[in-house]
């Protein structure tokens, strides 16, 4: 296929993905590798936000012939859509490479929202996502009907709005993915201190939380708060959970993210964490980090997993010695022990 060709959508697929927004375009996108997708531009009108939203979908090669895909949501950072750039070309990359199965791929444009349902009630972008975004995507796309088939993929303030959405409607979602996610190494805000806070001016706290900051209300929307009040059901749910960070970061969300784990781990809560050695808030690991993630929701969460029984003779035997010495052969994590005197 010539990289020259554009593929458009028909004007009947066209008429059916406008309802219910307000405008609505198509255009085809061509790959490195000379493979089309069509990349969709439109905005959804809303009574919970201040604004018509702008959005992107992204549909893979052969859609037109394809049903009950999974979903997955990118949410940008607080530098807002252009910081969020770099993800389209993942996206294709994983595509290209066979990283990602066919899904419907949608990128909404919040501005510096925190992906929040503000105190004060002017600007609810989490009611937006859960109640408008998602069930409006299902309504126009071909997308799977199933919670199980949706997921989250997040940077920075997108990584900490995932997270929020993930641990509050762990039911909904199949799994999440947060990279570089900006929150804080603390469950009380009067503990937030000036390493972790200083990209973020009082007055953009005081416009989410209240004036002055309702510290409740900001607990209960901190993702580490959610995870230990919530665990059983987060658990019990089976979300697939994927943390990501630099070891290099330069806003320094290493200490939150590794303070997240550490609550995660000693509240029971299955997830994988990496820390990326050399690894940055933005750069060149960036998009490559995505992949990975986009690697973990694609086994974990769009594949059917069927459990490693290829050492199921020697795994018997270990559990027999666990018993025998007392120890449950279940893996249950225990609280992690200081590590300094």
């Amino acid at each position: 296929m010539k990289s020259t060709r554009r593929q458009l959508i028909t004007s009947a697929a066209l008429s059916s993905f406008a309802i219910g927004y307000s405008s609505l375009s198509a255009q085809a996108q061509t790959s490195s590798t000379g493979d089309l997708i069509q990349s969709i531009n439109g905005t959804l009108n809303s009574k919970l936000v201040p604004m018509p939203v702008p959005f992107t979908v992204l549909l893979p090669k052969g859609y037109e012939s394809m049903k009950d895909l999974p979903l997955l949501i990118g949410l940008h950072g607080g530098d807002g859509i252009q910081g969020f750039a770099f993800f389209q070309g993942a996206v294709q990359a994983a595509w290209d490479a066979g990283e990602l199965p066919p899904c419907v791929v949608a990128i909404p444009n919040s501005g510096r929202s925190f992906w929040l349902n503000w105190k004060d009630g002017s600007q609810k972008w989490e009611s937006f996502l859960v109640e408008e975004f998602i069930p409006q995507l299902k309504s126009t796309y071909k997308i799977s009907k199933l919670n199980k088939k949706v997921a989250l993929i997040g940077h920075s303030m997108g990584g900490l709005g995932s997270l929020r959405l993930a641990f509050k409607y762990p039911d909904q979602f199949g799994g999440v993915a947060a990279l570089e996610s900006a929150i804080e190494p603390t469950l009380i805000y009067s503990e937030t201190n000036i390493r972790n806070t200083f990209f973020r001016p009082a007055a953009l706290m005081e416009s989410l939380f209240g004036k002055p900051v309702d510290t409740a209300y900001w607990a209960a929307n901190n993702p580490t708060n959610i995870a230990a009040a919530q665990a059983s059901k987060i658990q019990e749910s089976g979300i697939q959970i994927y943390l990501d960070v630099g070891d290099r970061d330069i806003l320094n969300t290493f200490d939150g993210v590794e303070f997240l784990h550490r609550v995660m781990w000693d509240n029971g809560i299955d997830h994988e964490y990496r820390v990326v050695r050399g690894g940055d808030h933005w750069g060149k690991t960036v998009p490559l980090r995505f992949r990975d993630g986009m690697k973990f929701l694609s086994r974990q969460v769009f594949s059917a997993q069927d459990e490693d029984a290829s050492f199921a003779p020697t795994k018997e035997r270990i559990n027999q010695m666990k018993k025998a010495t007392g120890v449950d052969p279940l893996p249950i994590h225990l609280p992690l022990p200081r590590t300094r005197p």
